[in-house]
Formats: structure tokens, sequence, C-alpha cells
């Protein structure tokens, strides 16, 4: 599969470089290290224990310890990395449904050859039923629903541009994920008594964002 590194993406920006996900939990980590008590303070579903940015941040923590731990760097092992560190350091609720997501994701591109949009629409397609299926009775207007708003974009993108690139596909998407973000607020009462959006949903939407901006960079 990804047994030799490449290090760009290809010059038309359509195929991704898989150990670019290693830079991608980086980033991620880091972005909710800077926000996880802005999110700890509005966590009130389905608990107000004001713990879901600090579960979110330990969960990638340990994604990231097996990604740096990883010694051959190649696409498999960096992927590989990421699901075992999924696995073993899931945290919380918001954290279990992120790590089950990835799981998803990342199982999908395993089996890709390539990276592309198009692969990966169907690896969020994977990731989001994980979430789904990881949760006894799923909950909308929680970061569940901005993954599935996400991975619904993700599909019509495909198919009305297959050959899109990868800058104009990820900021859509953000685009997509932060819309839905604001609008959990009025799917959920005890959302809109407190005037606050889903925490879980925001964590996600940050943790997107930090991989588009890692993909833009390239």
């Amino acid at each position: 599969m990804y047994q030799t590194i490449v290090t760009t993406m290809i010059s038309d920006h359509h195929i991704l470089d898989p150990i670019l996900f290693k830079e991608m939990m980086i980033r991620s980590e880091k972005s909710i290290e800077i926000e996880k008590e802005n999110i700890n303070a509005i966590n009130v579903f389905p608990i107000p224990d004001g713990d879901t940015g600090s579960n979110m941040f330990f969960t990638l923590k340990a994604i990231v310890n097996e990604v740096r731990e990883v010694t051959e760097l190649t696409g498999d092992a960096i992927l590989q990395a990421i699901s075992k560190g999924s696995f073993i350091g899931a945290k919380g609720n918001s954290g279990v449904i992120y790590s089950q997501f990835l799981i998803g994701v990342v199982e999908h591109l395993e089996k890709a050859e390539i990276i592309t949009p198009q692969v990966f629409s169907e690896a969020l397609i994977e990731g989001t039923d994980f979430a789904y299926d990881s949760v006894l009775n799923p909950t909308e207007g929680t970061i569940l629903t901005v993954m599935k708003e996400v991975t619904e974009k993700a599909k019509s993108i495909i198919l009305g541009n297959p050959e899109i690139e990868w800058i104009e596909y990820m900021e859509i998407l953000v685009e997509i994920a932060f819309d839905c973000l604001e609008r959990t607020t009025e799917m959920l009462d005890v959302l809109k008594e407190a005037n606050v959006v889903d925490a879980g949903a925001k964590g996600f939407v940050l943790i997107f964002e930090s991989w588009k901006d890692i993909i833009l960079a390239r």
C-alpha cells in the first residue's frame, strides 16, 4: 500500500500524502489544548460536568503519543498508529465518539492506494457510521450531527465535482461544519436554554479546521 515515502502532494493537488496525517493529529491536539477550557465551560450535554474539552484533549494526546513513536515513516505506519491511539486513548463521551470516527476513517484509508477527496469522502462515511454505532441512543444536535452533515456535504461535492482539489474541498467542508455547529444551539433544548453550542461538536469542528490548515499549507 503506502510502502514508500511520498513527501508532497502531486502537482495537481489531488492526492494527499498519508504521512501528512501525523501533522494533522499534532495540529489538532494543539488546537484542542488551546481551547479545552472554553469547551469545558460550555459542556452542558449530556451531563454538565465540564470535562468535554479535557477528554477530547487527552484522547488526542494518546493518539499523538502513538504517532510520535512511529519510527518507520510510512503512510501505513502513521495510519495504524492513529488507529491504535484512538482505541487505547479514548476518554469521555466525546472522546469515544471521536476516536471511533477516526478508527472508521483510518480503516477505509488503509485499504486505499491513494487518498483523493473522493476516497476521503468515502472514509468520512465509514467514520461517521462507526461514530453513530458507538452510541446506544444517538442524539442529534451533538458532535454526531456535525459529522453527519460534513459527510453528506462531502458526498454531494464529489457527485458534483469528482476531480475537486483538496483546498477547495476542505474549505467547503469546514464552512459546513461551522454552520452546523452554530445550529446545534437550536437543536437541543438544554443548549438553547444555556445559549451555547454543543461542546463535543465544537471540539470536532476545531479539529477538522486544524486538518484543513495543515492540508492548505502544503
